[in-house]
């Protein structure tokens, strides 16, 4: 089997912790929107690039994310956005005429920062060309169908983990010892993100709590101004690390983290709280539907407000040890039971049941969460 992807995304391990497996079954998967050091040109040569790659004996294509058809300017000319919608359009019109399978995995329901003029219109004739949408959770096809979104053939395969660095032996439990109750936000920081709800959250606690708080990870230079302003009223100590952070050193803070916080506005799949679980965290998280299957015995939920997320800090800081321990025993447990062989191997199963007579994906290949399986 051949298979084109787009886009090739290095600041996301799950595509090549995924296509590794593939490899090994022997599947041949090649990265397309990338061939030149240009990013326009790349745009331009995406059709051409289908064309070439049918020629070559491929018959699926696997789209992740659709951020590579946003022009530059885009974020300031509507007219750009329209023009790279209408781009993307011809690019499936092209797929089709082609005879291409066209696979989506619906890492978010719409895209967290716009990419086109009218993102749900485009996200619909994304659907609607899809043979197969995998999602990782069935909360996800439920809010497709209630935007309009119903595709011919789903299925529901788990986020698959991701590991500690290599310099660590093993995810190790929160440390015990009467200091300040550490928390650790982590990732790239961006508006849907709520780093400024953790902020306004953290300085609202009561008085006499002890905790320290570190928020690590990449940011632009517009919410790097307003999270810097936020963080110097604490009256408690707030650490920021706003750049991107090697591996080791992520695992790192994340070992020296009683408790990792992610108060996002608005999410489908987190493969922060993935790797935050993998790492043997527990997680203060808001009571979102798309992040409603990881496991609630590691998990601090709040109802999304600021002091929701207030009270949901109170009582991580508060918790004792024991319960920390607890917790984190869950989040291994969780993350021990994922595996991206099997996701690959179901991955592949519903893939290959596209290109076999009828083109079919019978429901029951859509798979439980790993997790789940006793």
């Amino acid at each position: 089997m051949k298979i084109l992807v787009l886009p090739r995304n290095d600041t996301n391990p799950y595509q090549e912790s995924l296509y590794q497996e593939f490899r090994r079954q022997g599947v041949e998967v090649t990265y397309i929107g990338s061939a030149t050091r240009s990013y326009t040109l790349n745009q331009l040569l995406l059709p051409i690039e289908l064309v070439v790659g049918r020629l070559a004996g491929a018959r699926l294509v696997h789209v992740h994310w659709i951020f590579k058809f946003g022009l530059y300017g885009g974020d300031q000319y509507r007219v750009l956005r329209r023009v790279g919608q209408s781009w993307f359009a011809f690019w499936l019109w092209t797929l089709r005429v082609l005879g291409l399978r066209l696979v989506w995995t619906a890492h978010n329901v719409l895209p967290l920062q716009p990419v086109f003029a009218d993102d749900l219109r485009a996200r619909r004739d994304l659907v609607n060309n899809c043979d197969l949408v995998i999602a990782h959770s069935q909360t996800t096809i439920e809010e497709l169908a209630a935007l309009g979104m119903v595709p011919r053939s789903s299925a529901v395969i788990p986020h698959g983990p991701y590991r500690p660095a290599a310099q660590a032996s093993a995810p190790s439990r929160p440390s015990d010892g009467d200091g300040p109750r550490r928390l650790l936000f982590f990732g790239s920081v961006r508006e849907y993100k709520g780093v400024e709800d953790l902020l306004a959250a953290f300085a609202a606690l009561p008085p006499e709590l002890d905790a320290r708080l570190t928020v690590a990870g990449q940011c632009d230079e517009m919410l790097r101004s307003v999270l810097a302003e936020l963080a110097g009223r604490s009256p408690r100590r707030v650490t920021l690390r706003l750049e991107h952070l090697p591996d080791d050193e992520l695992t790192r803070l994340l070992l020296e983290a009683h408790v990792a916080v992610l108060p996002f506005r608005r999410s489908t799949t987190s493969g922060t709280a993935v790797l935050a679980l993998c790492h043997g965290r527990p997680i203060v998280i808001p009571d979102l539907p798309g992040l409603a299957e990881l496991p609630a015995e590691a998990l601090f939920r709040y109802d999304g407000t600021v002091q929701g997320l207030t009270s949901a800090l109170t009582e991580a800081i508060l918790a004792e040890d024991s319960r920390l321990a607890r917790m984190s025993a869950a989040a291994d447990a969780y993350s021990a039971a994922l595996s991206w062989h099997e996701i690959a191997e179901q991955t592949l199963n519903v893939m290959r049941a596209l290109l076999s007579p009828g083109h079919g994906v019978a429901p029951e290949l859509a798979a439980r969460p790993l997790a789940a399986r006793k």
